[in-house]
């Protein structure tokens, strides 16, 4: 079950908060491995400065894995430098930000196919098998 973390940015400077946010980062890290709990931080809940998300994103680096998916708007999907967590940028049709999120997970919720859409993908591919093509025809 993914959490939704909330941190108090009015006691910190834009370095504190990034280190803040970095610490509770890390917390979302250890309980992902300790528990398998996912969990996002919305950025754009937060009173960050340009500055400090350029820092932020900077100092999490990038990983081995980038998405990109274009359904309703444009999202943006990176693994940083620390496998579990990911950068993700959404925007609507229109290219304006929606959604800026570190997510905890080890693939983000977005990227995970929907169990009736699998269902179908089997149907339809048990369809276009070689082998269903010969069934289909022999028992005609």
């Amino acid at each position: 079950m993914a959490a939704t973390r909330m941190i108090d940015p009015t006691s910190f400077s834009d370095d504190g908060l990034v280190d803040a946010l970095l610490m509770e980062v890390a917390g979302m890290l250890g309980r992902l491995i300790d528990r398998g709990e996912t969990a996002t931080v919305d950025l754009r809940g937060l009173p960050l400065s340009p500055a400090c998300i350029t820092d932020l994103e900077s100092r999490l680096g990038h990983g081995e894995i980038s998405v990109h998916l274009d359904a309703a708007g444009r999202s943006e999907i990176h693994e940083t430098g620390f496998p579990g967590v990911w950068w993700t940028r959404h925007s609507d049709e229109a290219g304006r930000l929606i959604a800026l999120l570190i997510e905890v997970a080890t693939v983000p919720d977005i990227l995970r196919a929907d169990p009736a859409d699998m269902a179908d993908s089997l149907q339809r591919l048990a369809g276009a098998t070689h082998f269903a093509s010969h069934q289909h025809t022999r028992h005609a």
